[in-house]
This record gives C-alpha cells, sequence and structure tokens, in this order.
C-alpha cells in the first residue's frame, strides 16, 4: 500500500488506484496523511474542512466522512477488514490519527533520504547526489496538487514546496561539487525562470554559465535577475552577485557557488 502526497494525492494498493473521489473527503485524508501517526484534533479538522465558521452540523459530518475513509480503507486488499480499518483511523481523545507505516508514504520516504543524504561526508558528495536525486524524484507536481487546501493545509503545503525547493538547491549543489556544471544547466534554466528573484539559485546559474565558456549568457542572467529584483521587489543585488559578476567580467577563473546545506528535513 502506498500513499502520496508529493504531487496529487494518491492511495494505490494492489496496482490498483483507490482514492476518494468527494473532495472534502480527499482533503480530509491529506490532512491526516500530512499528519500521519499524529492525532489530528477534531476542531483542527473542522477548521481545515470548513473555515472559521463551521456549520452546526460540521462535526456530524465529519464523523461521516471518517466512516467513509474507513470504508475506503477496508476495501484495500492490504486492509481487509474494517476492524483493521479502524486500527488504521482511530479516534484517539478529541481527534483521529491515520496509521501508516515509514515506507507507506512518500513524504516520509523523501524525508528518510534527505537525512540519509545529509549525514555524508562531504566527501561522498556522489552518494549523496544520488539519495538527493532519488528524493527529488518522488514530487511528480506541486504537493496536493489535485486537493483544495484550506487554512491549516496551506501553509503545510508553502513549508513542503520550501522544503523541495531548499533540497533540489542542495541537489545541485552535489552536482557541481562533482564537476558537473553542464548536466545541472537546464534544471538550473528552469529553476531561475520559475524563481525570478531568487538570487541564490541565479548564482548557481551564473556560475555554472561560465564554467562551460557561456560567458554571455551568464551576463544575461545577471542582468535578467538585476532587473526582476528592481522591478519586482524594489532592491539591488547582493554583493554575492556583484562579485560572481566581477569574476566573469575579469575571465577570472570559475567561482565556486555553494549553498549550506538544507536543514533536516522536518
Amino acid at each position: 500500500m502506498k500513499f502520496g502526497v508529493l504531487g496529487g494525492l494518491s492511495v494505490r494498493d494492489a496496482g490498483g488506484d483507490h482514492l476518494p473521489t468527494a473532495p472534502k473527503q480527499r482533503q480530509l485524508l491529506a490532512l491526516l496523511l500530512l499528519h500521519a501517526n499524529h492525532v489530528v484534533p477534531v476542531r483542527v479538522c473542522l477548521a481545515e474542512i470548513w473555515g472559521e465558521d463551521p456549520p452546526p452540523s460540521a462535526g456530524t459530518t465529519l464523523q461521516t466522512y471518517v466512516m467513509h475513509l474507513r470504508r475506503l480503507l477496508a476495501r484495500l486488499p492490504s486492509v481487509g477488514s474494517r476492524e483493521a480499518a479502524h486500527d488504521r483511523l482511530r479516534m484517539s481523545g478529541s481527534g483521529y490519527v491515520l496509521c501508516v507505516a515509514p515506507q507507506e508514504l512518500d513524504l516520509t520516504c523523501f524525508q528518510e533520504l534527505v537525512a540519509r543524504a545529509g549525514r555524508l561526508p562531504a566527501s561522498e558528495a556522489g552518494a549523496a547526489s544520488r539519495l538527493l536525486g532519488e528524493a527529488m524524484e518522488l514530487w511528480s507536481r506541486p504537493m496536493l496538487a489535485d486537493v483544495r487546501t484550506g487554512p491549516v493545509l496551506q501553509p503545510a503545503v508553502i513549508h513542503w514546496e520550501q522544503r523541495r525547493l531548499a533540497v533540489h538547491e542542495e541537489y545541485l549543489d552535489t552536482r557541481l561539487r562533482l564537476g558537473c556544471p553542464r548536466d545541472v544547466l537546464p534544471e538550473l534554466a528552469v529553476l531561475t525562470r520559475r524563481h525570478p528573484t531568487h538570487e541564490p539559485l541565479h548564482t548557481r546559474y551564473m556560475s555554472a554559465l561560465y564554467a562551460v565558456g557561456r560567458t554571455g549568457d551568464a551576463l544575461d542572467a545577471c542582468a535578467r535577475l538585476t532587473r526582476r529584483l528592481a522591478e519586482d521587489l524594489g532592491v539591488a543585488p547582493s554583493p554575492a552577485v556583484d562579485r560572481i559578476r566581477a569574476v566573469i567580467r575579469a575571465g577570472g577563473p570559475a567561482p565556486r557557488v555553494l549553498g549550506p546545506r538544507p536543514a533536516p528535513v522536518s
């Protein structure tokens, strides 16, 4: 059995898809999965699905959604019964907890791969690159791309999308440490278009372009960044950008622009 949140919401078992179709049931399932193995209070469930002013019937409706999710779980071959489904999706105190094994949830697998990479010394950049690459491959689309997100899920999605970008940066850094600037140029081109004022991504892009002999393109990338920072944020580039631009214009050795390794994913 596999649950997915890194992209569209998914429930897969025995080669089949078993995702609920009702939007609010999907929303509740997503909330429980993002807090897998932890109690989600009823009040949090109500706030996510109905906002600050839930209707009087919200509590009863929530119980109905939970009942439908248990029925879905009971139909999964890996669960197989109502009793097992109740063990999976439990009422605990004033909330619900969805019990999921680490290997069953893509988000947990992502965390473990990043943690393993973070424990490696800098000398094992190749192994770290492989682990981080596997972690990034788990993301097919933006998190919960096909789920309505309310006031609880939306901040969580923003948090994990930021973590995704930080891990992607670290993956690119491992490739640069391995002397593979040409390999990362396509990804950096996409990321800098997607994040036009993100200076660390642009400094990596400029450095990689310069390292493969594309001096003019590196300076063009710097000019685009400078323009977008001024237009969008009303600021000038940081000294780090100025230093790289000066090196490129002077024709000096290719700069190594590697960010700090990301904090442990939590």
